[in-house]
């Protein structure tokens, strides 16, 4: 028997472990954990996964479950540590090879070797895949250890030598259903555990849902077409293209974005919008090649400069954060929005984090942790890779990361409709005063019915002289790892 370890690639196209089973002429089955490292604390003390999280992926394997059992693949899932209940799996059943994709990250290559090794225990098989990325590693013009140190370099070698993303699979084909009881059981479990969320999140996980988003945004709608301009607007929710939560999930694949894509470039005055969004799905393909190199670096708290940055562990102050309680509403408004609907727009993200790490000196790994539990896109080479970056010890030299907190108020919030909806104690404020309430006079303050500090915090601290001083530990921490 064919058993396919599901893991982020909840799908059925694009899917070459589904595929070559099902070409194998033996009855296949599939398999995913519920891994209970989401649900341990971490050090600033919250789960790994909340429930926004763990309700798209449920979402997402109820659509897998439905779409398996048309291909007469019936899928089995547990909850626990994968290796110890993949070798149960095999206990179970007749499994003479395991496949699946691999991933980067620790615990996932840990994983992936637990399973070898419980494999070769139970005289069973694997076979092993490149899914999570755009190009496929085979097709680098270069070797994981000679990855270029940033992504501007990665992305011109890239265009220099012509590398393009392999073709997608054809869809799978049906297999003589192999009946098992646990598989009508699965879907039980699943639709138990989704009633039981109450949880709310932007959008509905599963990859009808994702292939139904694609096409509006690409083919109907054509909001593709602005995607250059408009990327960055923090309210409206065609501004982006919202596909990264399938995409990190595993529901749609990258390729087939691609693919769908070039037919969208052919349109006059696309080439901009669909350039960059191509450039965002590279990005994400870096990142990801960065972890299967770095590995642990990537976590390290002087990440992969190693530079020895004193960061605080203030959980009050981080705390004030995460509630969006910091007394900078556009900071506020990004982290209030995260927390409410699982997502939040990239350049709300930046913000957030650049004042985490630049104003607040909190340790970024907290801030990486919490954008983890919470994000239903969240992508583990993503996530960290971009939190190196905004700390300044990721690739590339970028240096000590300024924060817009009120000036990039006007650039991505002209109008305030983003803080107003998300800081609705706001809602009387001049827009002259939206995004700095604390200068007002007392005088504008009872006119805009604001309260400051009572409706609404004070600022946390001053956002000149923390910027200014953590500017300077920066510095002295660059020039002693020199």
């Amino acid at each position: 028997m064919e058993f396919v370890w599901i893991r982020h690639d909840t799908r059925v196209h694009d899917h070459l472990p589904l595929v070559e089973a099902l070409a194998s002429e033996q009855p296949v089955m599939a398999g995913f954990v519920f891994d209970r490292r989401n649900e341990e604390k971490t050090e600033a003390g919250f789960q790994r996964m909340d429930a926004k999280r763990l309700r798209f992926l449920i979402e997402n394997l109820l659509e897998l479950h439905q779409q398996l059992g048309l291909l007469g693949v019936p899928l089995v899932v547990s909850s626990g540590d994968p290796v110890q209940e993949l070798r149960q799996w095999m206990k179970e059943y007749p499994v003479t090879n395991i496949r699946a994709y691999r991933l980067p990250g620790i615990e996932e290559a840990e994983d992936e070797a637990g399973l070898e090794e419980a494999a070769r225990e139970a005289e069973a098989g694997t076979s092993w895949y490149y899914g999570d990325t755009l190009i496929h590693p085979e097709d680098l013009p270069f070797s994981l250890e000679d990855l270029p140190g940033s992504f501007h370099e990665f992305e011109e070698k890239l265009l220099e030598e012509k590398v393009e993303p392999r073709h997608e699979v054809e869809m799978p084909r049906e297999q003589t259903p192999l009946y098992l009881e646990e598989h009508a059981a699965t879907g039980e479990e699943l639709m138990r555990l989704f009633r039981d969320s109450q949880a709310e999140t932007l959008v509905n996980g599963g990859e009808k849902e994702a292939l139904r988003r694609l096409d509006d945004y690409f083919f109907k709608s054509r909001h593709v077409l602005h995607y250059r301009q408009r990327r960055n607007e923090m309210l409206e929710f065609d501004a982006a293209s919202k596909l990264s939560p399938w995409i990190a999930g595993g529901a749609l694949s990258p390729r087939y974005v691609a693919v769908r894509l070039e037919e969208v470039r052919k349109e006059e005055d696309a080439e901009s919008s669909v350039q960059r969004l191509y450039t965002s799905l590279l990005k994400r393909d870096y990142f990801h090649f960065l972890l299967y190199k770095e590995k642990e670096k990537c976590f390290a708290e002087g990440g992969l400069r190693k530079i020895p940055i004193e960061w605080k562990k203030d959980r009050e102050v981080f705390e004030a954060w995460c509630s969006g309680n910091t007394g900078y509403p556009l900071v506020d408004a990004g982290m209030r929005q995260l927390k409410a609907c699982g997502h939040t727009a990239d350049c709300a993200r930046r913000i957030a984090a650049a004042f985490l790490t630049n104003v607040l000196g909190v340790d970024w790994r907290w801030g990486a942790a919490w954008f983890e539990a919470h994000l239903i896109d969240h992508d583990v080479s993503v996530n960290y890779g971009s939190w190196m970056e905004l700390a300044g010890i990721g690739t590339g030299d970028r240096g000590f990361q300024e924060v817009g907190a009120v000036e990039d108020g006007r650039t991505y919030d002209p109008d305030g409709t983003f803080v107003k909806k998300w800081v609705p104690e706001l809602e009387f404020v001049p827009l002259e005063h939206l995004f700095s309430p604390y200068l007002m006079s007392e005088k504008d303050r009872k006119e805009a019915a604001l309260d400051l500090g009572h409706d609404y915090p004070y600022p946390i601290v001053s956002l000149e002289a923390a910027t200014q001083e953590r500017r300077e530990i920066y510095s002295r921490s660059v020039r002693s790892s020199s």
